[in-house]
């Protein structure tokens, strides 16, 4: 990540077990010095017992991390902590159980000035096993959580049967392919490394984009997802404007956007990310003499067309 602090996004719907997976998350990494930006500081909060001092709305926990309260700008909360004499080696930021994840994580990637020091590694939802499929028909943004995650546990297995488990993970499946699913249980450690994730970096996303499928389509109410691969070289002007087009009328419905990009004249793969009205846009891997330069895109959105997009994406090739 160049030397820059990660941050990894927790996000999940009311009850999914997000401040017990943050406590646990911490206890894991006993040697990392951690800033922590909760919504919800000092009414579920980070466990009591670690904390030992509070300055500006800065707490300073036993373990040498800190920890503060996600109510003013974000960028104002980033500079308070830079100043902290605490070194910080990693960001969690745990958004409220009825938050969308797409606000915070657009600022790390259309900030300049915070995208030179922070580095998302990803989102994380939790997933309450037993009560999800309730969940997602009754609020909305539940869906956006999952649609908008890297990875995602179905917490509190050992209460669900396993039917409801594997229709959880189905669900999750199909608002989100492009995700992992894991399984956690009730004040179990998590076994995955979940710092190292570095989901926006270009070769996870070639490999995550590349994993669906071609022409792939799943949907769930109105939450689709779509995949396109198409051949021949791409227009970096007009891929440019077509981005900007989607992202700034179209972010309100679309969640999530990756591609893998054949741009005319480049010789490496241009991997492209969408989140909210931003675009992150970085340089893969060359192309390699036996691999057919196919460019792929994944979209998950609510109510979006494919055949407005397929026409579109022709429509950069000309």
């Amino acid at each position: 990540m160049e030397n820059k602090i990660g941050v990894t996004l927790i996000t999940g719907f009311l009850g999914a077990g997000k401040t017990t997976f943050l406590n646990n998350l911490i206890e894991k990494y006993p040697n990392t010095k951690f800033a922590v930006i909760e919504n919800e500081f000092g009414e579920v909060g980070i466990d009591g017992g670690l904390v030992v001092d509070k300055q500006e709305d800065i707490f300073e926990l036993s373990n040498g991390c800190i920890c503060c309260n996600l109510n003013g700008e974000l960028r104002d909360i980033l500079r308070k902590l830079l100043q902290c004499e605490n070194k910080i080696d990693h960001l969690l930021i745990e958004t409220t159980g009825i938050a969308e994840p797409s606000a915070v994580a657009a600022a790390f990637v259309g900030d300049p000035g915070i995208a030179s020091i922070f580095e998302i590694n990803a989102t994380v939802g939790l997933v309450d096993a037993k009560n999800f499929v309730q969940s997602l028909s009754d609020h909305e943004v539940a869906l956006k959580q999952v649609a908008f995650s890297d990875i995602l546990f179905l917490t509190k297995c050992d209460l669900a049967t396993e039917d409801e488990i594997k229709s959880a993970a189905l669900q999750a499946k199909l608002i989100n392919p492009a995700a992992f699913v894991e399984r956690i249980y009730n004040g179990e450690k998590v076994e995955n490394d979940i710092l190292s994730l570095n989901s926006y970096n270009a070769n996870k996303v070639e490999e995550r984009t590349s994993f669906i499928q071609h022409h792939h389509e799943h949907q769930h109410g109105d939450v689709v997802s779509y995949s396109f691969t198409f051949e021949g070289g791409v227009d970096p002007v007009k891929l440019e404007m077509w981005l900007s087009v989607l992202l700034q009328l179209q972010y309100e419905v679309i969640y999530r956007f990756k591609g893998i990009f054949n741009i005319k004249g480049e010789t490496n793969k241009v991997i492209v990310q969408g989140v909210r009205n931003e675009s992150k846009i970085v340089i893969g891997n060359p192309w390699k003499p036996s691999e057919d330069k196919l460019n792929r895109i994944v979209v998950i959105g609510k109510g979006i067309k494919k055949e407005a997009i397929e026409r579109k994406i022709k429509s950069i090739l000309r």
